[in-house]
């Protein structure tokens, strides 16, 4: 790792772009190493679990974190639509049809990309089951 750091901070400085080191974070990954990174004299922080595009990644490489904020958010996007759920003049198909773009699509972001585990499939349903009713 150490190595990939130096290589990085040799191309940061012959393309001219700069690395805030500050802001860098550093995790290790299903891995019993404890050694910290650094770059220069500069140690970077470790961290066990991180946002990165949208998606929360932990130290144990598992993707229960990253489905908790999915649904906490979806959640949110849910809330925020009671009015539709109580609008009396809106079809129920329009409302699942609304549902779907709206709340799942928050709840499904990025699944694709993490492993599927019965548990997190099951989490997922329990969820969409609990938004329908």
């Amino acid at each position: 790792m150490e190595e990939k750091l130096k290589r990085l901070r040799e191309e940061e400085e012959s393309s001219g772009l700069y690395i805030h080191i500050n802001k860098m974070k550093g995790m290790s990954v299903n891995t019993s190493n404890t050694q910290k990174f650094r770059i220069g004299n500069t140690e970077i922080e470790v961290v066990r679990s991180l946002i990165y595009l949208g998606s929360v990644v932990s130290e144990n490489g598992g993707t229960e974190e990253d489905v908790a904020s999915r649904i906490k958010k979806a959640n949110g996007v849910f809330v925020q639509l009671y009015p539709v759920w109580r609008n009396k003049n809106l079809s129920k198909r329009v409302k699942i049809r609304i549902f779907n773009t709206n709340v799942k699509s928050v709840s499904l972001y990025a699944c694709e990309t993490g492993k599927t585990a019965n548990q997190i499939t099951r989490t997922l349903q329990i969820f969409v089951n609990k938004c329908i009713r």
